[in-house]
């Protein structure tokens, strides 16, 4: 922004201001490039895994393949049995592999799917039930596999499922007892293949092999690494859950009149419709109540939700976003409060104009609040606070004559002084972002530089002029820190006006830039030119500062 003043005729001492956003990058402790998926559960009965095991290992089991006397083989049919609600895969078996003599007894198992969750797919778990019972008494052993699922962690899969094997007494050289548990890691997987489309998943797990823990609980009937069989399963997806995660955005968040009255559009989202509900009139008690959206001048410590007093909460101008059949009810029956009422829609998004003004009656931090309305109990998940800045008036704002005197004509005319003129930019470039802060032994620090501020100073007469700053406090959300923590250095580029540079801010402490501090200057009398301004920012804040993305306004005005 830039101001421009004439050497004679009417003046007035104005501050511009130059408002930028500081925002304090990502978490203050690590936080993830982009919010992840929520998980979707897995449908129950709504598909079916394919998997045998081993193929070899039916085919010995099921054929009784070297039985041993006196034991012999088990009747046919009696060799591999299932357990419900296991059956047969009979369907997916090509032809070719089918194994009719015993009838069905070697073939692999669909495996009915009972839940799980999918995030993507490089993480997932799909639980089945049911499974078979490997009867071979004339070996020694009973092998019971049920209950498999297959796990996606990292993109790699593995195959895990209930391992029971029984070893009676024996003269074969087995040790008698009961091996293996419930939820073993059974397989390795080679390759996982997952897609995971609309309202479905389907995963291929192929190059399965025995586990070291499977072999161990096989007593090592099978060695570890022994190839098993592929698994494939197809299943569907419950619909996404609805995650709520409340913000608000401001179509103006600094520079407002300090003077006048001016407007605001406060846009919300994320906001859920039914959390909040009515303890008493005007709305009926169990419907929804909605949230109050403020523009207020509130104590630092303002949260219902901390038990704070309503004395805390100066409301300068208020709406009040209603979710239906609320919003329907209230506006007809209470026709004198319509106007302050606004939709809050299914999906969680309003939007509502504000008054901004000022107050001074109260101390506090100006900005826009929301949180919950009409009598419903507190919720901190829906109070969230932004700060709004206003221009601060220069000078006391009087008009001031400004007399000049014109020489006489020389003749060739009255002569007229160049115009001259002051102006001050600030380097465009969006918010200054000080990036994710770091932890150290007494505080979290961050820095950064604020954007080049250029000032132009050619007025006849040289007067003063000096560009000051002000920081608001840091909110996310429902958090927030004191602007004090942030403090600044500034530093002079190119001069030609004779400018001063201003002191340095230490950063977290006193009142820091929260105070306002002077980032350059020139006396009276200064030579007419220019000067360029930088200033290193630092950002000092307590250890017990909650993780989150903090955004705070920092206020440049030039006065001249």
């Amino acid at each position: 922004m830039s101001k421009t003043f004439g050497p004679a005729g009417y003046g007035r001492l104005v501050a511009g201001a130059g408002a930028l956003a500081v925002g304090l990058g990502a978490a203050l402790v690590a936080a993830p490039a982009a919010q992840a998926a929520a998980p979707r559960d897995v449908v129950a009965d709504s598909g079916s895994a394919s998997w045998g095991f081993r193929e070899s290992f039916r085919r010995y089991v099921g054929l009784q393949t070297a039985a041993l006397p006196p034991v012999g083989a088990v009747p046919v049919g009696e060799r591999i049995t299932l357990v419900d609600p296991a059956t047969f895969d009979v369907d997916g078996t090509p032809a070719a592999t089918v194994d009719t003599t015993p009838p069905n007894e070697t073939l692999p198992y669909l495996l009915p799917v009972t839940g799980g969750s999918v995030t993507d797919a490089d993480d997932l778990a799909v639980t089945t039930s049911g499974g078979a019972v490997f009867h071979f008494p004339s070996h020694a052993f009973t092998v019971t596999v049920e209950n498999v699922g297959i796990e996606v962690a990292g993109g790699v899969g593995k195959v895990v499922g209930d391992l029971s094997v029984e070893i009676p007494e024996n003269n074969l050289g087995y040790e008698q007892g009961t091996y293996g548990g419930d939820d073993v890691v059974l397989g390795d997987v080679a390759t996982t293949t997952v897609d995971v489309s609309g309202d479905q998943v389907s995963v291929t797990a192929d190059g399965v092999t025995l586990t070291a823990a499977g072999a161990s609980a096989l007593q090592d009937f099978l060695q570890a690494g022994a190839e098993l069989d592929d698994l494939t399963v197809t299943a569907d997806l419950a619909a996404p859950a609805q995650t709520w995660n409340p913000s608000v955005s401001l179509s103006k968040s600094a520079g407002f009149d300090p003077a006048a009255t001016g407007t605001l559009t406060v846009t919300g989202s994320g906001f859920d419709p039914a959390a909040n509900t009515a303890t008493r009139p005007p709305i009926t008690t169990g419907q929804p109540t909605g949230v109050y959206v403020v523009f207020g001048k509130f104590a630092q410590d303002w949260r219902p939700s901390d038990g704070v007093a309503s004395s805390a909460r100066k409301v300068v101008s208020q709406k009040w976003a209603l979710p239906e059949p609320s919003y329907s009810q209230l506006k007809a029956s209470n026709p004198s409060v319509a106007e302050q009422l606004v939709l809050l829609k299914e999906d969680g998004t309003f939007s509502a104009d504000l008054d901004v003004k000022t107050d001074d009656s109260v101390d506090g931090v100006y900005g826009v609040y929301t949180y919950a309305a009409g009598g419903a109990a507190a919720n901190a998940a829906q109070e969230l606070a932004v700060p709004v800045a206003f221009t601060p008036a220069g000078g006391d704002g009087e008009n001031v004559d400004v007399e000049v005197t014109v020489p006489e004509s020389d003749g060739g005319g009255p002569v007229e002084p160049e115009p001259g003129e002051f102006t001050w930019t600030v380097a465009s470039g969006g918010a200054v972002n000080l990036g994710t802060a770091t932890q150290g032994d007494a505080a979290f620090t961050a820095t950064g530089d604020l954007r080049r501020v250029t000032v132009t100073d050619t007025r006849a007469g040289s007067p003063a002029w000096s560009v000051t700053g002000t920081v608001t406090d840091f909110f996310a959300g429902s958090r927030s820190f004191s602007g004090s923590a942030l403090g600044w250095t500034p530093a002079l580029g190119a001069n030609t006006g004779g400018a001063v540079a201003g002191t340095a801010v230490v950063a977290g402490s006193g009142s820091g830039l929260k105070g306002g501090a002077t980032l350059v200057s020139a006396p009276e009398g200064h030579a007419a030119g220019s000067v360029a301004v930088d200033a290193g920012l630092d950002l000092s804040i307590p250890l017990s500062t909650p993780a989150g993305d903090y955004t705070g306004v920092l206020t440049l005005t030039a006065v001249g």
